[in-house]
C-alpha cells in the first residue's frame, strides 16, 4: 500500500469518530466547522505530497528527490502542529463551560481527540519513512543495458498486398451469401455470379480504388436493389451520401453508404415487427 493510500485509510477511520457531544441537553462541538475544514485541507495536502512520493518510488528515480524528500519531511509534522493550534482554540472557546460541564465534555470528547492524535502520529511515521526512501532515489532513470546486436537479421515476414478492386470480384458471390443471405436468396449460383460480377465492374467504373470499396458497393446494391445507385427519388438519401464530396473519397463515401443502408434495413425490420397487426 502506498503512503497516500495509507493516509486516506487513516482519514476514513478518523472520520468515523463524532465531532460533537451533548452536555446537559446542549450540543457542543468537539471540532468546529472551521476546524474540520482546515483539518480536511491539511489531510488532502498530505495525500497529495504522499502521492508524489509514491509515484517517484514506483518510477525508481526522481529529478527533484532532495526537494521532494524535504517536502515530505515538512508535511509529516503538519497535523501535530495543527492539533496543537486546535487545543489552544478549544481552551478559549470552552471557557464559558462550568467545571462540571467541562469535565463531562472532556470525558465525552476523549475518543475523538485520541483518534486525532493517532492519526497525526501514524501519518507522521509514514511520511517520514517515505521521505527517507525518496531521499535515496537517483535523480535520473538508470540507463538500460545495451541490447546486443544479432549477427544476422531475420528475414522480414512478407506482408501480402491489399486486395485490388479486380481481385475481390470473383469472391463476391460467396461473401454476399455469408453476410446478407436473405438479400441474395432468390438468386441461383449462376445468376448471383453474373450480377455480382457486374456490380464489381460498376463499382470500379464509379471510381472505387480498393477491394473494400467494391465489396461495399456490391453489398449495398444487393441490400437495396440496383436503383439505389440511380436517380430514383426513394433513394435520395443514398445519392446525397455519394454526392457529398466533403465526406471523403468515393471509397469513404461507399463505406458510409453501406453503414447507412444497414441502419435503414435494421430500422425497417424493427418497425415491421412492432407494427400493430390488423
Amino acid at each position: 500500500m502506498g503512503t497516500a493510500d495509507r493516509i486516506s485509510d487513516l482519514a476514513r477511520t478518523l472520520g468515523q469518530f463524532p465531532t460533537d457531544v451533548t452536555i446537559t441537553g446542549n450540543s457542543i462541538a468537539i471540532r468546529t466547522s472551521s476546524q474540520l475544514a482546515t483539518l480536511n485541507q491539511t489531510i488532502s495536502s498530505l495525500e497529495n505530497v504522499a502521492a508524489e512520493g509514491d509515484a517517484a518510488l514506483a518510477a525508481g528515480y526522481c529529478a527533484t528527490a532532495p526537494t521532494l524528500s524535504g517536502r515530505l519531511t515538512s508535511a509529516a509534522g503538519q497535523t501535530t502542529g495543527l492539533l496543537t493550534a486546535f487545543a489552544a482554540q478549544d481552551a478559549e472557546r470552552l471557557k464559558s463551560l462550568s467545571i462540571m460541564s467541562k469535565q463531562k465534555f472532556d470525558a465525552a470528547a476523549s475518543a475523538r481527540l485520541e483518534a486525532e492524535k493517532r492519526f497525526a502520529s501514524e501519518a507522521q511515521t509514514a511520511l517520514q519513512a517515505e521521505a527517507a526512501q525518496v531521499g535515496n532515489l537517483p535523480i535520473s532513470a538508470p540507463k538500460p543495458d545495451p541490447v546486443p546486436k544479432p549477427d544476422q537479421k531475420p528475414d522480414p515476414i512478407p506482408v501480402p498486398p491489399p486486395p485490388t478492386p479486380q481481385s475481390v470480384i470473383p469472391g463476391l458471390p460467396g461473401y454476399l451469401r455469408t453476410t446478407i443471405p436473405a438479400d441474395v436468396a432468390r438468386y441461383d449460383e449462376d445468376q448471383l455470379a453474373a450480377l455480382a460480377t457486374q456490380a464489381g465492374k460498376d463499382a470500379i467504373t464509379l471510381g472505387a480504388k480498393t477491394g473494400d470499396a467494391v465489396i461495399n458497393y456490391a453489398t449495398v446494391r444487393f441490400m437495396c436493389g440496383p436503383d439505389v445507385f440511380g436517380s430514383n427519388p426513394a433513394f435520395k438519401w443514398a445519392s446525397d451520401i455519394l454526392g457529398n464530396t466533403a465526406a471523403g473519397s468515393i471509397d469513404d463515401r461507399l463505406a458510409i453508404l453501406r453503414n447507412a443502408a444497414t441502419a435503414r434495413q435494421t430500422w425497417d425490420a424493427l418497425m415491421t415487427e412492432t407494427a400493430p397487426q390488423t
